[in-house]
This record gives C-alpha cells, structure tokens and sequence, in this order.
C-alpha cells in the first residue's frame, strides 16, 4: 500500500474534468471520471486483427507505456472487430483498469490512433488517457493535400515529416504532383533522361537546382504513408505542363526542339505531341513502370492549362484530328483523355484529371478535381462525374485567411452529392522545405475538422489549436501567427535625405532580417536606411535560419534620382510601391513583375517626364522592361526617347526599338537605350512607352490589350 500512495495522490490530482483539445473532434463525446494509466499496458487484438494493431503497438512502445514485466498490474487494451461501424469508424471505451478500441477496418485502426494520440496527457508521475466514450467516423472519404514537387523539390525525410503531420489529424490522402515544366521528379529506368536532364534546371544565378526521387525512394514513401493510414495518389503531368519532358526528350513536342527546363513559372505553349503514335508509347511505358508502384485505385493526370497553339499548328496533329473526326483542339484534348483514361483502367486505375478536362466531353468514369469554382463543379455533377474539390493552401495567410478556411464548405449548392471530399494543394512556386510550414500551418487543422465532421469548425477551434501549434513549432515547422505575408520589404527613395528607407512586413514578430550591402552586414527588424549605391540583399531568419532565399534589391545612382517625375497616365495602383516616384527612384525591378519595383499600364502608351532641376549634360538615357507573354506582358513596340531645355519644346534624341519576339516563352528583361552623338546638355528628358497593342494570337490571352511593364528611367 505505501507504494501504491503517491499514485493514488498524482491521480486525484488530474484535473479530470479538462477535455483534452482534439482536432479534429469527434462526433460523438462522453467525457467519464478516472483516467487510464499508460504503463504496463498489455495489447490484445481479435483473430485477423494482429497486423492492423502494430500502429497502435508502436506507439505504445514509442511513450514507454508497452508492458514490458509480468509481475506488474497489466492495463490492457482490447481491439475489437465491429463490423457494424461506419467505413473508417472508431469506438474508443477508456475505463480506468481497461480500454478497448472498435473498428469495422483497418483505417478505423489509423484513425482511434489518431484520437489516442490527442489524448495522451503527460503529466510529472506519468501519462494517462481521460476516460470517456468515444464514436466517430468520417464525412468524406477524400480527405486530402496535394504538394508540388517540381517547382521547388522535397527530399524524402521532409516528406516523411509531413505524411506525420497529416495522420495526427487524419487526413488519409497524400497527392503527390510529380510532374510539371519546372522539373520531372520520379525515376523511369527506360527514360533515364527524364531524371538525368528533366529533374535540374539551371537558375539565374547559375546555380544547378532540382532532384529526384528513385524508385526505390518512391516505394519508401508509399509505404510510410500506408503504415499511417494515408493513400499517395501520383500526379504526371499530361498532356501540358510538361516542358521539363521535352527538354529531355525533345521528339515528344510538336516542334521537336530543344528547350531547357524553365526557370520561371506560368504556362507554357510547348505540350506533347497527342497526335503522334510515339508520345503514347512514351505514355504507355511510364504507366507500365510508374503505376505498379502506387497501390492507391487512383492516378491523376493533371490536364489543366494546356495551350492548342502546337497542336493547331501541327500537321500530324492535324492528320490525327481529321482521322478520328475531331471538330478542333479542344476535342482532340479530350480524346487524348480519353484515350489515357483506358490506359489506366487496363491497369485496374481510375483516372483523376483537374477540371479543364471537362472541356470538349469527358467519360463520367473520371473523377475530376475542381479547382476553378462552383461552376466547374457544377458541370462535373451534370456529366455525372465525381469530384474532388479544393482550397489553395500555397495563396497567402494574408488573402486566404484563418477566417476564409473555416469558411470552407466543399458542398456544391449545398449538396454533398458525387463529392468525394477535398485536397488543400500547395503549389511550390513561392514555397519549399524551408517555409512550407507558413502555408500549411495552422489551416490545417480547422480544413482536417470540416473534411472530418462535415459541418464548419466548432466555435472553439482557435483555442484548441493552441496546443497544436506549440507543438509544430517545437518540431520545427515555421507557422503564420497572424493572417499576413510571410516576408515583404518595401523600398523607397526619400529625396529629402537622399537616401533609401527599407521597411520591411514580417509575418511573424520573431522573424529578423540579415542584409548585406556595399562593404557591411548586419541584422534588423523593421526598417534599414540606404545610403551607398549597389546590391542590397535581404533574408528573414527564423530561429536564425534563413526561410526563403535573399531578396536582392539592386541600386543605382544616376541624375533621374534627383529629378521630379511626372507620369501620365499613372500606372496601375496594383503595381509599384511608388508611382510618383517609382521610375527615377534608383530601384531596379527583379524577375518578379509583382516585386513592387515594376510600374504597369495596361493599354495606353506611358509617358514619363524627368525635371533634371537644371541643365545637365546627358550621355545616356535608358529604361528597362518586362516581357512575360503567360500574363500579357509585351516589351513595348519602341520607346521614343526625347529632350528639351524649356519642357516646352522637345527634340527626339532616338526611338528605340527591338527584336525579342512576342511568343510564349522565358520571361525577359529588356533595355531600351539611347545615346546622343555627343554629350547633350539639357534639362527635361521624356520617354515614351509605345505600347505593343493587342495580345498576338499564340498567346492565351489572344485579342487582348497588352501590359507594360518598366523599371527605371535612368540618366546618365
């Protein structure tokens, strides 16, 4: 009895009555006094049950609680076969001197770990679990997240952190994006080019970037994702998106030639060759290695954003298209599916497209991934299609908000009908290991409740998160805190100091920011003045590590700094942080048209004025601007340069044109320069903008009005 004294005493100590914060929580609850002591606890599983119990045997290894004496008063815990419980049920019974766990399946198993795990308390004699009676099961059987490896890779232990994270909170799809133009990221041992050319690309700087994953690494990952109850369904990419594809096998495009993996990002023109016998070939061999390796009934296609200018322009295409009666490129893509579609169900597969495949007629059979709205789903439940729909996790806390993701209702016109449940995909464009975290933290865990229950996230949800994003954070997953960007810095010239004024927006108070300038170095947090010329970068550490690559801020020094500017028409307000300034503000724009450095005028012709103050003697003039055809940006037809003593009566110094052109392709920073004979002396400078008029027809946006976009009208 003396031994047994201070366990009795810890137990009367628990707050019993403190429910434990599940997320997500169950249907049904009944809290009961007493708690069930994790020591010494012996497992025993019903006949046929005996490998689906080892999750659950793990774990209770893994906290020390598995009875490892017999000597000892044994806490057993019994798992049942109900098969009146729902697909995916539990039912958990923790009494103080027992437990018994019910499930009709082995994800059952998968999910009253879950639970259990949520409701280990830890305490200074010991862990327990609070007594109660649990029953609880699923609203949507597709409970998922997609990752985007291609844009920014991931290597397997990453993985393998966050398929950990997703079984906590019983989220039991992982769709695994494979494929895309900036990078193919799974080994075909029979197109080794895929992975020894498609997986690396070349950055701006120089540096070699990409990676994949091997077969062997691939099996590695579906089978710790199965072990946690969590499906990994493969996405390759067809039959767009794929330039990282024909740049190692350039005979798979209608054009055949070579290409490089992009740097940058967007839609590409250049898709497979659909109409050619070879690329199904291709298709058919990559399925045949590929799909044996993914148990899931699923593999998905992708099928979005794919341009028909190859395919218009191509005469096997076009044979194709005539051979088996097809009105135009839109039903040749849906043949295409189609044709893909019976691939896949040879191989036992039901294929999952996004929504474009909708287009031009889709078997029902397919199930299609929603992803532009109500009405596209719409249309999935009129042909009869099943569907997932979804929530972009990759947008920033600061526009799809905490608020927004509770929000989120994945019924159609309040309907559950043909919907098989969600995914929150994060597209890697602006993420990677070092941050994915900011997204996906903590809208998790309200979108894991409404997949699980059904019904919008219980009023206390914020509360209950706490303990759950304490507990991320100690395992090292970067979290938004507030509903923000993660990092932004804006810059402006103050012409009253003649100096630079960065400020910068931290999505979180412990982020600081290294910077590294012209001979000096430091940390800072809010803002930093500028004063010396140069390269400036900029890289927000968390915990002292960086969590995104340095934000290089170039700066020049020339006689339009000083100036005044006058603009007509003022660009967008959307982009530049400074219109009254922006184009003579010593800041050049960096590959990003959103950067705050570019200034846009969508339509008219700019007109940019500098006021040098006095005459000066001039030797140069020149402006940069962007070419990005994926989002209508076009390099201006010419730039009229021209000069003036009076403001009043102008000289044309030159018109500067140029030969870039205007097709779908990298995005491209030009300069547009002019040079007097001889050194000029003047003091108004003028530059206009020749727009380059409506969007050409090899673009998406065919017919439409054109941006410009530019930098910095600079004077030398």
């Amino acid at each position: 009895m003396p031994r047994l004294l201070p366990l009795i005493l810890w137990l009367l100590s628990l707050d019993l009555h403190a429910q434990p914060a599940l997320i997500p929580w169950p249907r049904s609850v009944e809290w009961l006094d007493g708690t069930f002591l994790l020591k010494n606890v012996s497992l025993h599983a019903d006949p046929g049950l005996e490998e689906v119990a080892t999750p659950l045997l793990d774990y209770l290894s893994a906290i020390g609680a598995k009875a490892t004496a017999t000597n000892e008063l044994l806490h057993p815990v019994y798992l049942r076969r109900d098969p009146l419980l729902p697909k995916e049920g539990y039912v958990l019974d923790i009494a103080p001197t027992r437990a018994e766990v019910r499930v009709s399946e082995a994800a059952g198993v998968f999910n009253a770990l879950a639970t259990l795990r949520q409701l280990t308390t830890t305490a200074e004699g010991g862990s327990y679990w609070p007594c109660a009676r649990i029953a609880d099961h699923p609203a949507y059987a597709w409970r998922g997240t997609m990752l985007d490896v291609s844009r920014h890779f991931y290597p397997v232990d990453f993985l393998e952190r966050y398929l950990d994270e997703l079984a906590r909170l019983k989220i039991n799809i992982f769709h695994w994006h494979l494929t895309d133009d900036q990078g193919w990221r799974i080994e075909v041992k029979k197109y080794p080019r895929l992975t020894e050319e498609g997986a690396w690309r070349t950055e701006a700087d120089g540096r070699r970037y990409g990676g994949f994953y091997t077969q062997e690494e691939v099996k590695r990952v579906v089978r710790y994702a199965a072990e946690r109850g969590i499906t990994v369904v493969p996405e390759v990419e067809f039959p767009g998106h794929c330039r990282a594809a024909l740049a190692s096998y350039p005979q798979l495009g209608c054009r055949k030639d070579t290409l490089p993996v992009p740097t940058t990002w967007g839609i590409f023109q250049d898709v497979y060759c659909i109409g050619q016998e070879a690329t199904w070939t291709f298709m058919q061999d990559v399925l045949d290695e590929l799909v044996p390796l993914f148990p899931s009934a699923y593999f998905h296609i992708g099928g979005d954003e794919v341009p028909k200018d190859r395919w218009h322009a191509c005469p096997v295409c076009q044979r194709r298209m005539h051979a088996e009666g097809l009105a135009d490129e839109h039903a040749l893509q849906a043949w295409a599916v189609k044709r893909a579609q019976h691939m896949l169900k040879a191989k036992g597969k039901t294929l999952i497209g996004w929504d474009e495949i909708l287009e031009g007629g889709v078997d029902s059979a397919a199930v299609i991934e929603v992803w532009r709205g109500d009405d596209q789903a719409r249309k999935a439940r009129a042909n009869g299609n099943r569907m997932i729909r979804t929530i972009y996790f990759d947008a920033s806390p600061a526009s799809l908000t905490l608020e927004r993701v509770e929000q989120f209702d994945p019924r159609v016109d309040g309907s559950d009908q043909l919907v098989l449940g969600a995914e929150c995909p994060v597209w890697s464009e602006g993420r990677d290991p070092r941050n994915l975290g900011y997204s996906v933290f903590p809208r998790l865990f309200p979108y894991a409740e409404r997949l699980w229950t059904g019904e919008a996230p219980r009023a206390d949800i914020r509360e209950r998160m706490r303990p759950h994003v304490a507990r991320v954070e100690s395992d090292g997953w970067l979290t938004a805190t507030q509903d923000a960007d993660l990092f932004a810095a804006n810059i402006r010239y103050e012409p009253a100091r003649n100096e630079w004024l960065v400020t910068t927006q931290r999505g979180r108070p412990d982020i600081t920011v290294a910077f590294t300038g012209p001979d000096t170095s430091g940390v800072f947090t809010d803002s930093l003045r500028v004063r010396e010329a140069g390269t400036w970068s900029l890289t927000p550490l968390w915990k002292g590590q960086p969590v995104q690559d340095a934000l290089n801020i170039p700066i020049v020094r020339h006689l339009g700094v000083e100036a005044t500017q006058t603009v007509i028409p003022l660009p967008d307000p959307k982009y530049g942080f400074d219109p009254a300034k922006g184009m003579s503000d010593g800041l050049l724009g960096s590959e990003s048209f959103r950067d705050g450095q570019w200034q846009g005028w969508w339509g008219p012709d700019p007109v940019i004025t500098l006021d040098l103050g006095k005459e000066q003697v001039i030797t140069e003039m020149s402006i940069r601007c962007l070419q990005d055809v994926a989002v209508w940006i076009l390099l201006p037809r010419e730039v009229i340069y021209e000069t003036s003593t009076d403001g009043k009566h102008w000289s044309t110094l030159e018109r500067a044109t140029h030969a870039v052109p205007m097709e779908p392709g990298p995005r491209i920073i030009h300069t547009f320069s002019a040079r007097p004979a001889t050194p000029t002396k003047v003091r108004y400078v003028r530059a206009t903008l020749v727009n380059a008029g409506p969007m050409p027809a090899s673009s998406l946006g065919a017919g439409n009005p054109s941006w410009v976009f530019a930098d910095e009208f600079v004077v030398r």
